[in-house]
């Protein structure tokens, strides 16, 4: 009878001793331990309707396959005004604004034309374009998709993924706008 005792006591000291190393180690983990923890935080999905988003700014959209997307000729990116007009451009990278793209210099223009906005069957915005890029008649359609905000080299991207047809040739990508 006393080993059973003496092993019941081993194994509830061992226990008890094992409980209290976790705790002082829960317990040092949750010490401020001087160190600044930098919290990421993380774009929202805009709750704006399409039309609206793309109505109401006068800054770049661009079109890309990603936002990872490298190009020899550059990403089109296209400014859209009130008034239904939209000019389109060849950016060499992502900027912010279109005064950085012009400031940098890495900005050209290549066509210019009227849009228009509407819903298709499935409850998606399309934005036509008609448009004259370097004096040859073109329609672009944007069907946009599902909305997405991603941050990615130092801008915060907002938009959707978008379907671009232009003459019968159709490409999946990201259709945004990027901010600071």
């Amino acid at each position: 009878m006393m080993k059973k005792l003496k092993k019941l006591a081993i194994f509830v000291g061992v226990s008890i001793l094992g409980l209290s190393l976790v705790l002082t180690g829960c317990a040092q983990s949750g010490m401020d331990t001087g160190r600044s923890v930098k919290k990421v935080s993380t774009p929202k999905v805009s709750k704006v309707a399409p039309s609206k988003q793309i109505r109401n700014s006068s800054q770049l959209w661009y079109f890309s396959k990603n936002l990872k997307y490298k190009s020899n000729s550059g990403i089109e990116a296209f400014i859209f005004t009130k008034g239904g007009t939209v000019r389109a451009y060849n950016v060499k990278k992502y900027y912010a604004s279109y005064a950085a793209a012009k400031k940098a210099k890495g900005i050209s223009k290549f066509g210019q034309g009227t849009y228009k906005l509407s819903v298709n069957k499935q409850k998606q915005t399309v934005v036509t374009l008609k448009m004259k890029l370097s004096g040859i008649p073109a329609t672009y359609q944007f069907k946009l998709k599902k909305g997405l905000a991603k941050k990615y080299k130092g801008l915060t991207f907002y938009g959707f993924n978008a379907a671009r047809t232009v003459d019968s040739d159709t490409v999946n990508g990201v259709f945004v706008q990027a901010k600071k």
